[in-house]
């Protein structure tokens, strides 16, 4: 308990901090019409919240993220298992994987206009895109760096194979795919804001769109300030989900 209230305060102290940085910048150093400060920002924020306008735009980002990155990761830890326990498979797709991922969501955007229109399918693309090969990356090595000490011992208690894949490969894994799952969450809020600029009519991206083109420079931040918040929470969630349900699983490394 002490603890959990030690990393509240801080936290506390951390987003005050910030806060009275970007307070000083605005009104000290750059001009207040190109960075408004919070003050402002609120002021603006306030409005928004109240006619629901930014709930709606919320609601839909939110949900094109969910859908993305849900089958972004499902499919990659799926295809990361399959390749880091079948090295000739691995050996012949890692170079194409890897010519792939340097690719940008930002930079699939006309294909995936192309492909699929300006409709949902494009933005879960672009969000697929930005989350897949993250994990997959990330379970690859996970499966492929199990133990092989845990894995004779094992064998040499009588585990099957199926036994061993089920009980020392996909725990020793599950690590590496929370970590690829993190860092892939990111990439997803990352992705869906370019997408809804450039092919959207609603969500997040597209306020930030028609404020810029209507230089409403309060009502940008507060998209941006929206975004970040959203994404600290929904990483906050997914941390205590997995601390609840898969601690065993993050301890299963340490107790090599």
């Amino acid at each position: 308990m002490r603890e959990r209230l030690r990393t509240i305060g801080l936290t506390v102290v951390s987003f005050a901090l910030a806060i009275g940085l970007w307070h000083l910048l605005s009104t000290h150093v750059f001009n207040p019409a190109m960075i408004p400060p919070p003050a402002e920002v609120w002021r603006t924020a306030i409005p928004m919240w109240a006619s629901g306008e930014i709930l709606a735009d919320i609601a839909i980002s939110m949900a094109r993220v969910g859908v993305g990155f849900i089958t972004g990761s499902s499919v990659a830890i799926v295809l990361g298992v399959v390749l880091g326990r079948q090295k000739l498979l691995h050996d012949m797709l890692d170079p194409v994987i890897e010519l792939l991922r340097y690719l940008s969501p930002t930079a699939m955007i006309p294909i995936a206009v192309i492909w699929f229109g300006i409709g949902e399918s494009s933005k879960y693309f672009l969000i697929f895109w930005g989350t897949f090969f993250i994990v997959l990356v990330n379970t690859t090595a996970g499966v492929a760096r199990t133990p092989i000490a845990r894995q004779r011992a094992a064998q040499c208690l009588g585990a099957t194979p199926l036994e061993i894949f089920v009980f020392i490969v996909i725990p020793s894994a599950v690590p590496y795919i929370i970590t690829g799952m993190r860092v892939a969450m990111a990439s997803a809020f990352m992705s869906i804001i370019p997408a809804e600029i450039l092919a959207a009519d609603s969500g997040i991206g597209y306020l930030l769109q028609k404020s810029s083109m209507l230089m409403q420079t309060p009502r940008i931040f507060v998209a941006l300030v929206t975004i970040c918040v959203l994404g600290f929470l929904v990483d906050r969630v997914f941390q205590f989900i997995v601390n609840r349900v898969l601690a065993r699983y993050m301890a299963f490394v340490a107790a090599a």
